[in-house]
C-alpha cells in the first residue's frame, strides 16, 4: 500500500515485474479502469455519475470498466465477472473493502494511474495520454 502511495504521489511508473495476473484475459486487448466502491461515504456514487453515459467513448479508448462491490467483481453492464476479488484486490494494491479507488491498468496489465477521489473521464484519459507520451 505504501509503495502504491508513493507512485501515485511522485507519478512513478510501475517497474515491469508488476503486473496483475488476474487480469490476464484483457493482456494485448484493451485497458481496464478498476474500481473498488468498498467506501460507505458518496464517492462510488460520485465516481457513477462522471461514467454515467461513457460508455462508448471508454469503448472507444478501448477501456473495460470493472466494479468491485459487495464482494464480487462486474463488468460495467452489471454482469458478474469470473475475477477473485481477493486476487484482483492483492495483485492492484488495492484498498480495504471499506475504501474507495479508481485504479486504471494497461493492456500489459500495469498499473498506471490510481486515485482515491471520484475521476472523471478527462482525467483518466489525460493519463493515457501522459504513459504514451512517455513511451515515445
Amino acid at each position: 500500500m505504501l509503495k502504491s502511495l508513493l507512485k501515485e504521489i511522485i507519478g512513478a511508473v510501475p517497474n515491469s515485474s508488476e503486473r496483475a495476473e488476474c487480469l490476464q484475459a484483457f493482456r494485448g486487448k484493451c485497458r481496464v479502469l478498476v474500481l473498488f466502491e468498498g467506501a460507505s461515504d458518496d464517492r462510488p456514487e460520485i465516481q457513477e455519475g462522471y461514467l454515467t453515459d461513457q460508455q462508448e467513448v471508454l469503448a472507444s479508448n478501448d477501456i473495460a470498466l470493472l466494479r468491485v462491490a459487495g464482494g464480487g467483481v462486474f463488468s460495467s453492464l452489471e454482469t458478474p465477472v469470473d475475477i477473485s476479488v481477493d486476487d484482483l484486490r492483492a495483485d492492484l494494491n488495492g484498498p480495504s473493502p471499506e475504501d474507495f479507488e479508481a485504479v486504471l491498468v494497461d493492456r500489459d496489465g500495469a498499473v498506471v494511474f490510481r486515485s482515491k477521489a471520484p475521476v472523471q473521464l478527462s482525467a483518466i484519459l489525460s493519463a493515457l495520454d501522459s504513459v504514451s507520451n512517455r513511451s515515445n
